[in-house]
């Protein structure tokens, strides 16, 4: 694979989380995968109901456990230290609460971005508590809350900054995100329908031309994890859901269809430049299951949440648009 190719997969895949997740983590998750597959991979909390009828977890492993424990809080607090100084170096001040239910600066791009990071960190974490023995509703039960304590200690610390503040919306959306694997476990229709993200650079990140003065915006977008005008959010649905009985037999099973948002111009000063668009596009279905290969598994279970380029029709005030393939 050509370095090109691995800085693009970079690019695309490190807006998975607010505080910014690298290829080379997920490339480490990916290797944990294949490691784990062959013990845990008949309950994995990313297979459907269809593809897994028994809970077969061996007893608690407690030499495991306190392995998965130690890498939680490990992870945890290295996260956390590392991002204390990009994100939390302004002003301080005492806690405050932030309110930006709806038409906030962002267009609530961020509130699907804490929806949707909290899903993946809840899955991967559920996984590894699987790998150490434990059943598969309580680790998802787990996973849920250890996703919920890292994005808490974020909220409770931008809370105290002047820049920043606890955002009601945003841990509204990080406890729907911690739990929707669960709520998949716990209601079978939900496993039909899962969240993916798409990811094209915009014209704002790291584009100097953009300060001046007839652009009108702020600074320009400084991570990957900011640029949410690059940014699209997708609900994807499979036939089972969507179709009449008699017609799923005509609809090949690794085709989904998906429902996306996006917003454009989010740094712009004038309101009205900014657009909110909505998308209608094929999806690309191609689940993991307890027969893969490990390599493949871990691939899979990668590429499950990123929604794939395919035929996709746009909506927004500015028209329809149609696309031939779009990402």
């Amino acid at each position: 694979m050509s370095f090109g190719l691995l800085h693009y997969i970079n690019d695309m895949i490190s807006i998975i989380t607010r505080r910014g997740t690298t290829f080379w983590l997920l490339l480490v998750i990916a290797m944990m995968t294949a490691v784990i597959h062959p013990i845990s991979a008949q309950t994995h909390p990313l297979l459907s109901e269809k593809q897994q009828t028994t809970d077969t977890a061996k007893p608690e492993k407690k030499g495991r456990l306190k392995w998965v424990l130690a890498l939680h809080a490990a992870g945890m607090a290295g996260t956390y230290i590392y991002f204390i100084e990009p994100w939390w170096s302004g002003e301080k001040r005492d806690f405050n609460f932030k309110m930006d239910w709806y038409n906030n600066h962002w267009r609530e791009i961020d509130k699907f971005g804490h929806f949707f990071a909290n899903i993946q960190v809840s899955r991967f974490s559920a996984m590894t508590y699987r790998y150490a023995g434990i059943d598969r509703r309580k680790s998802l039960w787990y996973g849920g809350a250890s996703s919920l304590i890292l994005y808490t200690a974020f909220e409770l610390t931008d809370a105290t900054f002047d820049n920043w503040g606890f955002s009601v919306p945003d841990y509204i959306a990080n406890i729907l995100g911690a739990g929707y694997p669960l709520l998949q476990d716990m209601m079978p229709v939900l496993q039909h329908f899962n969240f993916k993200i798409s990811y094209r650079k915009s014209k704002y990140f790291k584009n100097e031309a953009a300060n001046k003065p007839e652009f009108s915006r702020y600074k320009p977008y400084e991570y990957l994890v900011g640029d949410y005008d690059g940014q699209r959010f997708w609900l994807s649905a499979d036939a089972d859901a969507l179709l009449p009985q008699h017609w799923r037999k005509f609809w090949p099973n690794w085709l989904n269809i998906a429902i996306g948002y996006g917003a454009r111009n989010l740094p712009q000063h004038n309101s009205t430049l900014k657009r909110r668009d909505v998308y209608l596009a094929l999806d690309f279905n191609f689940p993991a299951t307890k027969d893969d290969p490990p390599l493949l598994f871990a691939l899979k279970s990668l590429i499950s949440s990123i929604h794939l380029p395919a035929p996709t029709v746009r909506f927004s005030k500015d028209g329809t648009v149609f696309y031939g393939l779009f990402f």
